[in-house]
């Protein structure tokens, strides 16, 4: 008889048994209807998972409040950078062998000023340009032309309203040649007050007297009818100029 195969064949090992993977209690995946996401592993123990989970929390809002701190400082330092101060400014003196005194405003601040208002006042009244000024506190007389003003010895140099960069001054107006003029003047200038709105190029805004140390912060500044000019009266470029009783 033929023999049968296999039946000298080696018998099959038998394979352990596959474990079924490990449940761990706390799985650090979660889904719902958004999806799965990743949850942090628990330790178990609550007060400690509390305590990881505050110490987080503190640690983030005192990292908001460190850049929320660090963006006021860095406001600060540009608004100081761009800060603006504005005050009046008067001299006297002799030059090139004239008797000269002039008045005007001076920019110590560390950026520019925008000068988008000015009132000048002598004595009270309000002055809309220095022949006026003149008229009303020297003694200048009626019906006078521009030809005159340089005849006279006065002289403008600046408009007022507009930009001062910092470290600079305009001149309102300056008088020489005429001694009675010039001694006038220099008496009239202690009367002036002024009542101007100035910005910074960052939008900070201020009205001063041209004289405090402190300035009044305002949210915005705007022309005022009384605004001074540069002749006066509204009637700058106009070969006629203003009258106004002189004193």
């Amino acid at each position: 008889m033929g023999e049968v195969p296999g039946d000298d064949a080696t018998p099959a090992v038998p394979r352990p048994p596959i474990a079924p993977p490990e449940v761990h209690p706390h799985t650090p995946l979660s889904a719902d209807a958004d999806g799965v996401r990743l949850e942090p592993r628990r330790t178990g123990h609550r007060l400690f998972d509390l305590a990881v989970a505050g110490s987080a929390i503190l640690i983030s809002l005192i990292s908001l409040g460190v850049a929320v701190h660090l963006g006021q400082v860095q406001s600060r330092l540009v608004a100081a950078n761009s800060w603006p101060f504005l005050h009046f400014t008067s001299s006297s003196g002799i030059e090139n062998g004239t008797q000269e005194v002039s008045v005007g405003i001076n920019n110590d601040g560390a950026g520019a000023a925008i000068l988008k208002s000015l009132v000048v006042r002598y004595q009270g009244k309000v002055i809309r340009g220095y022949v006026e000024l003149l008229q009303a506190c020297c003694g200048l007389r009626q019906g006078v032309t521009k030809a005159d003003l340089g005849n006279i010895g006065v002289g403008e140099e600046s408009s007022l309203i507009g930009v001062l960069r910092a470290r600079e001054t305009v001149t309102m107006q300056r008088t020489s040649s005429n001694v009675d003029l010039w001694q006038r003047f220099s008496a009239a200038r202690g009367a002036l007050t002024f009542q101007g709105c100035y910005c910074s190029i960052v939008g900070d805004c201020w009205t001063s007297d041209l004289h405090t140390l402190d300035p009044t912060p305002v949210k915005s500044c705007h022309r005022d009818p009384s605004d001074y000019l540069e002749l006066g009266a509204g009637l700058d470029g106009d070969w006629k100029l203003p009258v106004v009783d002189s004193h």
